[in-house]
């Protein structure tokens, strides 16, 4: 009797066991992947992002707990094209069987849609949030500055100096497709008059466009794209249009003030810095960055936006042991995500909203006062 009864107390604490164990399923490694980029005409946009993840990873690594997951990044060059987006994201999940991918192409963003959903991948923009964008499935997140916002303020400047008649010289891609597009139907709503010119992005004589700019008596010049742009401003101004210069955050691009030849000072730009967000974590994290990678690229801002991102995706994990086990890791995540609504940042305070985008980042208006040196508009 006594024989039969402890056999049965055994059995019932194997059960429990083999119970626990199944239903435990600890991760031990998450893998994330990044792809931007890191060559080519908007390598600012990819490098410092880069850095800025692998920084925030080795310091969760570094002081995780034994039990908490360790975190792989795995880093691609789409070299801002968007028909790297695929094949890269493809060797990701073949290569490291990634869970969460940060890219900062916006088109490249659109093209994975599909893939994402059907990897079961929870994707993060960590640079640009706009209404398109929001407009994409549920695993799709955007922690960054956003883009309508961004041209408001552009708008603003151009409202305050009573320019009435502007072009926009735009390179043909989806993000300075929308916010030339921004920009434009702000102005036209205040009877500004507003040309753009799509231009490709090797482009480097744009002297017929400038003609016609000067035979129209335009008060104002913008410039939506990267480094060869430059040669549009050196153009203009040796044609002798001396109009105001407006442009994107993209001006620091690796040649583009070279191209320019210097008359790419004065020029007015919406634009972020460590003094427009949290001043004290911001040079916390310019300190440890600059420790690590030995500079700081004055367009620091995508960087800081970067960092928050994963630092914000890093931030679910204190919660990862709640999982309930018959929940998926991407349903979990996501859901985690948008609990997001107070998280104190390099860049601000920023909550994640329904639809994936987030807020609490704001751009202001600030002036290239010579090769890598800028200071804000004064208003």
């Amino acid at each position: 009797m006594k024989s039969a009864y402890s056999s049965k107390v055994l059995v019932f604490f194997v059960l429990l066991y083999l119970c626990n164990a199944c239903g435990s399923k600890q991760i031990d490694v998450i893998n994330i992947g990044y792809i931007g980029p890191i060559t080519g005409n908007a390598m600012d946009l990819g490098k410092h992002p880069a850095n800025a993840m692998a920084l925030a990873v080795e310091q969760y690594n570094r002081s995780k707990s034994p039990d908490a997951p360790l975190l792989k990044l795995h880093i691609e060059d789409d070299q801002w094209k968007k028909e790297n987006a695929i094949p890269l994201y493809d060797k990701l999940r073949k290569e490291h069987k990634i869970e969460v991918l940060f890219i900062s192409n916006s088109e490249g963003t659109v093209v994975l849609q599909e893939k994402i959903l059907q990897d079961h991948v929870i994707l993060i923009n960590p640079l640009n949030n706009d209404a398109l964008l929001s407009s994409m499935n549920q695993n799709t997140f955007k922690i960054g500055k956003k883009t309508e916002e961004t041209a408001l303020v552009t708008a603003a400047r151009i409202f305050e100096l009573g320019l009435k008649n502007i072009v926009i010289f735009q390179v043909n891609n989806y993000f300075m497709s929308l916010s030339a597009k921004s920009l434009a139907e702000n102005l036209k709503k205040n009877n500004v008059q507003v040309e753009i010119i799509p231009v490709d992005i090797n482009q480097t004589d744009y002297t017929a466009y400038l003609n016609t700019c000067k035979s129209k008596n335009i008060d104002a010049l913008l410039f939506f794209g990267y480094k060869n742009l430059g040669y549009a401003m050196k153009q203009a101004r040796d044609k002798g249009i001396k109009v105001p210069y407006f442009a994107t955050n993209t001006l620091f691009g690796d040649g583009y003030y070279k191209n320019s030849q210097g008359t790419m000072d004065g020029t007015v730009f919406a634009f972020f810095t460590q003094n427009d967000g949290n001043y004290v974590l911001a040079n916390q994290f310019a300190n440890a960055y600059k420790h690590k990678f030995g500079e700081i690229h004055v367009a620091f801002w995508s960087a800081m936006q970067a960092y928050d991102a994963m630092n914000i995706f890093i931030a679910q994990l204190s919660q990862l042991s709640t999982k309930p086990t018959d929940k998926s890791f991407e349903v979990w995540l996501r859901e985690q995500l948008h609990t997001v609504s107070f998280y104190q940042g390099v860049c601000g305070n920023i909550a994640i909203l329904e639809d994936g985008a987030s807020k609490g980042i704001y751009f202001t208006l600030y002036t290239i006062k010579s090769d890598g040196v800028v200071e804000k508009v004064k208003r």
